[in-house]
């Protein structure tokens, strides 16, 4: 192979590298897998696994927070999984639930598709194929930074009940055969709905008083029985100086009877709790 024919292989494949990024119209674009940059889309298996990541974007995490939701998203990741993240609050302008990005990695290609390949498609596809998923990785843990870096306590409400509510059909009719959620949140309900906060502070809460006032609404979601819910940060209080001293500090009871509600919501949301993080997880996404 000649010099010149070198420098034009190497932009050609450059030029279909280039096509894996799309041009979309989310905030932070997920990466074409492979094959659809082949035109081989249709030779892809459905996803098998999906993780939907959700952000409260009312609560100001630490960096041991953060850090162990880069952690568990970035582990969960491989090949042929799917995942969605989104942040959400409440109906404050900007702040409402949002989709940041979503995709899915480059399926394990079978002998049967890569022996089906022409010689330059079979070349371009193992060029691509491993730099897809690094790809995809980047963007996912840009946009949970993007969502992270939106977060302030200045939000006055928490809409956590309806933003389970608004998805939860999404969720179930998503071709997948296992579903996940990572919920990072404090899991501190202040709507109209229902509100875990009394003259400021956080009270003890009812749990099965407050599931009836949900139940009431119309607002128990239904999550069609394959969904696992984790969920990172219940409870998290972070340092405000604001606060009365005794309010930097939540006592056991107070985070049990919330984790209580939430554990009877999802299960009455035909949910599968996995893990509610008091406030830090210590198991894996599986």
């Amino acid at each position: 192979m000649s010099a010149v024919q070198r420098v034009q292989r190497r932009f050609f494949l450059l030029f279909f590298l280039l096509l894996l990024i799309p041009s979309g119209l989310l905030a932070n674009p997920f990466p074409r897998t492979s094959y659809e940059v082949l035109g081989k889309r249709n030779l892809r298996p459905y996803p098998t696994e999906v993780l939907f990541v959700l952000i409260d974007q009312s609560v100001n995490y630490d960096t041991t927070i953060r850090n162990k939701a880069y952690e568990l998203v970035g582990n969960w990741l491989a090949e042929g999984r799917a995942v969605e993240i989104y942040s959400f609050s409440s109906a404050v302008p900007g702040k409402y639930t949002m989709r940041i990005t979503g995709g899915r990695i480059d399926d394990v290609p079978t002998d049967y598709f890569l022996d089906n390949l022409k010689r330059s498609e079979r070349e371009l596809f193992q060029t691509m194929h491993p730099r897809q998923r690094s790809l995809a990785k980047r963007v996912v843990l840009n946009s949970m930074y993007q969502a992270f870096s939106g977060s302030r306590q200045q939000i006055q409400r928490t809409d956590i009940v309806r933003t389970m509510k608004e998805l939860s059909g999404y969720i179930k009719g998503y071709p997948a055969s296992r579903k996940s959620v990572l919920l990072v949140s404090d899991m501190m309900e202040n709507s109209q709905l229902a509100s875990f906060y009394f003259n400021g502070r956080v009270r003890m809460i009812d749990p099965e008083r407050e599931l009836q006032k949900v139940a009431a609404r119309g607002m128990i979601a239904d999550f069609g029985g394959t969904l696992r819910v984790y969920v990172l940060g219940l409870g998290y209080f972070g340092e405000d100086k604001t606060r009365p001293q005794s309010e930097n500090y939540l006592d056991s009871d107070r985070i049990n009877s919330i984790s209580t509600f939430w554990y009877h919501y999802f299960v009455r949301s035909r949910a599968v709790v996995a893990e509610i993080g008091k406030p830090m997880m210590f198991g894996t996404i599986y």
